[in-house]
C-alpha cells in the first residue's frame, strides 16, 4: 500500500498521538481512518468491464474530512453544492471590519459578537433588497 506523507508522518507517531498528546477519541478515531484510508486489507470493491470482463480492486476509503484525499472530495463537493445556492448576479467580496479603538470591547465581551454579525447581516440584507 503506497502512503501519502500524512498517513506516514501520523502512522510514525501515532503511539505518541495516543499516549502523550493524548486527543479525545473522535479526533483519534478520524487520525486512525486517515491512516488506514485506501489500505486494501480493509476491504473494497471489485470492478469489472462488461466487454473486455477485466477486473479492477479498488480498496475503499475513509471518507474523512481530515484525511488529505478524502477530505479534498468533501471540499470540492460542498463548494458545488454551495455554488448551486448563489444568487445570479455580480459578487462581491466585503471586509467588515472593527475599529482598532472598539476592538477592546469585543475582546472583553465575547457577547457583543452577535451584535456585530446581526448588523453585518442587516447590511448585506439592506443592500440585496436595493439591488432586488
Amino acid at each position: 500500500m503506497h502512503k501519502n506523507i500524512l498517513q506516514t508522518i501520523f502512522s510514525d507517531h501515532f503511539e505518541y498521538i495516543q499516549y502523550v498528546i493524548r486527543p479525545d477519541k473522535n479526533v483519534l478515531d478520524n487520525i486512525n481512518r486517515m491512516i488506514l484510508c485506501h489500505d486494501p486489507s480493509y476491504g473494497g470493491a471489485f470492478f469489472g468491464c462488461p466487454h473486455c470482463g477485466n477486473l479492477k480492486f479498488v480498496p475503499f476509503s475513509c471518507k474523512s474530512r481530515f484525511c488529505p484525499s478524502c477530505g479534498n472530495v468533501y471540499n470540492q463537493k460542498r463548494a458545488f453544492r454551495m455554488s448551486c445556492k448563489l444568487v445570479s448576479c455580480i459578487h462581491r467580496h466585503c471586509v467588515f471590519t472593527i475599529p482598532e479603538e472598539l476592538r477592546i470591547f469585543f475582546l472583553k465581551d465575547h457577547s457583543l459578537l452577535n451584535c456585530l454579525f446581526h448588523s453585518v447581516r442587516d447590511v448585506v440584507l439592506r443592500m440585496f433588497f436595493k439591488m432586488n
